[in-house]
C-alpha cells in the first residue's frame, strides 16, 4: 500500500489546480483561433487569415499585458478610480469557497447589495470558478471571443447584403481600429461584452426584419427561432445594462409599425413577442430604476435640448480624454460620423428601421438619465453607423439582378449573326 504524506498531497493539489486553470484557458484560446475563422467561411482565404491575425494579436496582447501586470503589481485588474471594476472582481472572489451549485439568487443579491444588473457580477463569479488561478485572464479572453463572434456574425450579414470587400473593411474598422474595447477590458468593465451581445442581436435582426437586406423568405418556424434567440440575448443584455435592452425593445416596437416587407403573420408574431417582453421588463428592478430618474417624462424632456443631444454623439473632444490613448480611436470615430450621416440620408427610406430608432432612443436616454455620461455608453451606436456606410453601396436585390429581359424577336433577327444565308 502506498503511503501519501502531507507534502505529497499539497503538491498533488497544486498540480490539479494548475491543470484546472490551464484547461479552460486552452479551450478559450483554441476557440479564439477557430470560431472567428469558422464564422468567416464565406470570405476569401486572405480575408479569413486577416481576421485570425486580428484575433490572435489581440489575444496575445491581452495575455502578455495581463501576466506582466500581475507580476509587477500583484493585482489581476487595474486599480484606479473605477470603483465598479473592483466590485465585480471582489464579488467573484467572495464565492471562491462556495460550490457553484449551492449558490442561490438570494446569495447573489445579498453580496451585490441589489437585485439589478447581476449579469457581469455573475460573469466574474463564473470566471473565478472556471479558472481560479487566472480568472481575469480567462474572462478577458472569453469577452474577446464573444466580441469577435458577434462581429463575425455581423460581417457575414454585410457580406451577403453588400460586398465582401466592404464587409471585411468594416470588420477591420470595428475589430482593430476602435480598440478601446480591449482597453476597457483591463478596467474589468462590461462594455465589450455588451457590444458583443448587441452585435449578435443586430446580425439576427438584420436577417429577420430588416428592410435593407436581401433575405430569404423565412418560414414561421425560422422566424420563431430567430425571435427566441433575440429574446434570450435581450434578457442577457438586460442583466448588464437594462435601459439598452428596453431601448431595443422599443425600437423593434416602432419598427413593427413602420417597417416594410413584413408579412402580416410575422408582424403579428413580432408584436406579440414585444408586448410580452415589455411586460416582462416592466416587472424588473431596472424599470423601477428608470421610474426613479423620471421615466418617460425625463426622456421626453431631453428631446428639447438639441445641443445636449449633439454632445452625446461627439463629446468629449479627443484631447479631453483622461487617458491620451483613448483620443486616437475617438478621433477616428469623429471622422466616421460625416460619412455615416451621408449614408443615412442617401438611403433614408431604407434606414427608417429599428437601428435608427435605437440611435434616437439612446440619445434621449443618455441625455435624460446619464449625469455621469461616458463615451463607452454609446459604443453600440458604432456598428450601426458602420452598417449605414456599408449598405450605402449595397447590391441590388436578387430579384432585380437575376431577372432576365423579355425576348425581343425583332432585335434578334435584326442581328446578322442570327440570320441564316
Amino acid at each position: 500500500m502506498w503511503a501519501v504524506g502531507r507534502d505529497d498531497l499539497c503538491v498533488l493539489s497544486l498540480e490539479v489546480r494548475v491543470m484546472g486553470s490551464a484547461l479552460p484557458l486552452t479551450i478559450v484560446a483554441l476557440a479564439l483561433l477557430y470560431l472567428p475563422y469558422r464564422i468567416s467561411r464565406g470570405f476569401s482565404p486572405a480575408a479569413r487569415v486577416l481576421i485570425v491575425m486580428i484575433v490572435a494579436v489581440k489575444a496575445m496582447l491581452i495575455t502578455v499585458i495581463h501576466l506582466s501586470y500581475v507580476n509587477s503589481t500583484g493585482h489581476p485588474i487595474v486599480l484606479d478610480e473605477s470603483i465598479d471594476a473592483k466590485r465585480y472582481y471582489d464579488f467573484g472572489a467572495a464565492f471562491a469557497n462556495f460550490d457553484i451549485a449551492e449558490i442561490t439568487h438570494d446569495d447573489l443579491t445579498k453580496e451585490r447589495g441589489a437585485s439589478a444588473h447581476l449579469g457581469y457580477y455573475v460573469a466574474n463569479l463564473i470566471a473565478a470558478k472556471a479558472c481560479p488561478d487566472h480568472p481575469m485572464l480567462f474572462l478577458r479572453l472569453a469577452k474577446l471571443l464573444s466580441f469577435h463572434i458577434g462581429l463575425g456574425m455581423l460581417a457575414t450579414t454585410w457580406r451577403i447584403t453588400a460586398t465582401p470587400t466592404r464587409a471585411i473593411v468594416a470588420y477591420v474598422v470595428l475589430g482593430a481600429l476602435f480598440y478601446q474595447f480591449t482597453y476597457y477590458g483591463f478596467r474589468n468593465l462590461k462594455d465589450d461584452l455588451i457590444l458583443a451581445i448587441f452585435m449578435v442581436i443586430m446580425a439576427i435582426a438584420d436577417r429577420t426584419v430588416s428592410t435593407t437586406h436581401r433575405r430569404e423568405a423565412l418560414s414561421l418556424k425560422k422566424m420563431v427561432g430567430s425571435w427566441i434567440a433575440i429574446a434570450a440575448m435581450l434578457w442577457l443584455l438586460s442583466t448588464l445594462r437594462f435601459y439598452l435592452a428596453l431601448a431595443i425593445v422599443c425600437a423593434f416596437g416602432v419598427h413593427t409599425v413602420t417597417g416594410r416587407g413584413l408579412k402580416a403573420s410575422h408582424r403579428a408574431l413580432f408584436a406579440c413577442v414585444l408586448v410580452i417582453g415589455f411586460l416582462g421588463f416592466a416587472g424588473t428592478t431596472g424599470m423601477d430604476m428608470a421610474r426613479e430618474h423620471g421615466g418617460a417624462g425625463a426622456v421626453a424632456g431631453s428631446a428639447g435640448n438639441v445641443y445636449g443631444l449633439f454632445k452625446i454623439f461627439v463629446r468629449p473632444l479627443p484631447w479631453q480624454h483622461v487617458t491620451p490613448m483613448m483620443g486616437i480611436p475617438h478621433t477616428l470615430y469623429l471622422f466616421l460620423l460625416p460619412p455615416a450621416l451621408w449614408a443615412l440620408l442617401v438611403r433614408l427610406r431604407d434606414n427608417l428601421n429599428w437601428k435608427l430608432y435605437l440611435v434616437g432612443a439612446l440619445a434621449l436616454i443618455l441625455g435624460a438619465f446619464m449625469e455621469d455620461y461616458e463615451p463607452r455608453k454609446r459604443y453600440v451606436m458604432y456598428p450601426i453607423f458602420v452598417s449605414w456606410i456599408v449598405l450605402a453601396g449595397r447590391r441590388k436585390e436578387e430579384a432585380d439582378s437575376s431577372e432576365e429581359a423579355p425576348f425581343d424577336p425583332d432585335a434578334y433577327f435584326a442581328d446578322p449573326r442570327n440570320v441564316y444565308t
